[in-house]
């Protein structure tokens, strides 16, 4: 039965794997820090243009989607402080993705939603870069106001949210626009046609007024509405760049761990379940699918015992729970040994 449910879920996990993102570290450029935000790039310049470990059941929390508009099970490992907020996730989303839907209003007065790439600032604001001829930055000389919509294109990360930021634009000072425009060359290498960088490009900040936001793994469908300060005091997650790797690793070859650890979130036999997967890992813990042999589906919020910075400590924490999980599935009674006497020699 064990090796029917490894098999089931090996064949989901390939079919998976396919859409599975890679890393999105990138090399580092002379004049940036590998430091948050974007992309582990830093603007040289700053926002204002100036230079012993216990396992037990109660810690595996079960995030099953709740119905439209309510929290599910969710509110309570939030709450708890095993998961990130929905700002630092909100920051999370944005830093893994260089480009959105911009929304402007235009001159007849209905939204225009365009496509436009973007760097970050160190409070995660994005720089947008604008064609000097283009339709919505014609908008935006008539009204500043816009919004500018960002979720992941490639699983695992696009499963994470979907993030609105709502504000309005502003010139950056020359210096700000120079570096600016040298990371976004970085960033967006090879662009041609519209896309192919220019020296007429014009940058401009979106000032995040406030953040609209909807979590998908958290099991909450309800929207939050994040304020800008939330949103720039936040910070991204230190996972963000290897999480897709890390993701893909283990479904790909530690299977039968994702599956235990999984098998015991939900309290029920290894051999009950048809298929795992672990959906995301950050810093606080990691979320995974469960299917059972009935069809019944979970996503699970597995927190960790400890803050993780790193793919070493992800692959600890994720290894010792599964560790755990055997245990618990084949209790080890160890019998005593009787050491027999020894002898005297006198």
């Amino acid at each position: 039965m064990r090796v029917l449910a490894l098999n089931n879920a090996l064949k989901c996990t390939q079919q998976n794997n396919n859409a599975a993102t890679r890393s999105l570290c990138t090399p580092l450029a002379t004049k940036f820090t590998l430091q948050a935000p974007h992309l582990g790039y830093k603007l040289a310049v700053d926002a204002k243009g100036t230079n012993s470990l216990e396992y037990s059941q109660s810690i595996i929390s079960c995030a099953a989607a709740g119905t439209n508009g309510t929290n599910g099970s969710t509110t309570a490992v939030a709450e708890a402080g095993t998961s990130p907020s929905a700002a630092e996730t909100a920051r999370t989303v944005v830093d893994l993705v260089a480009h959105g839907t911009l929304c402007t209003v235009g001159e007849d007065g209905i939204p225009l939603g365009t496509y436009v790439s973007y760097v970050l600032d160190a409070e995660g604001q994005p720089i947008l870069r604008l064609r000097s001829d283009a339709v919505h930055t014609a908008n935006l000389q008539r009204d500043t106001q816009c919004s500018l919509f960002v979720q992941p294109g490639e699983y695992p990360a696009r499963l994470l949210a979907r993030v609105t930021l709502i504000g309005k634009v502003e010139p950056v000072p020359e210096e700000v626009a120079a570096t600016a425009a040298e990371l976004h060359n970085t960033l967006h290498a090879g662009g041609v046609g519209v896309d192919a960088p220019q020296d007429s490009d014009i940058y401009c900040r979106l000032l995040v007024d406030k953040c609209f936001y909807v979590g998908q793994l958290s099991g909450n469908s309800a929207a939050d509405v994040i304020s800008g300060s939330e949103y720039r005091e936040a910070e991204a997650d230190p996972l963000r760049t290897i999480a897709s790797n890390l993701v893909e690793q283990m479904n790909s070859n530690r299977l039968e761990d994702v599956m235990r650890i999984s098998s015991h979130a939900l309290s029920v036999p290894f051999e009950d379940l048809y298929f795992s997967e672990l959906l995301w890992v950050d810093r606080l813990g990691a979320y995974l699918k469960a299917v059972g042999q009935d069809g019944s589906s979970k996503t699970l919020r597995v927190p960790f015992a400890r803050e993780v910075e790193d793919d070493r400590g992800v692959q600890s924490a994720l290894t010792m729970m599964a560790q755990y999980s055997w245990e618990i599935e084949r209790p080890y009674n160890p019998v005593a040994v009787p050491i027999p006497a020894v002898a005297s020699t006198d």
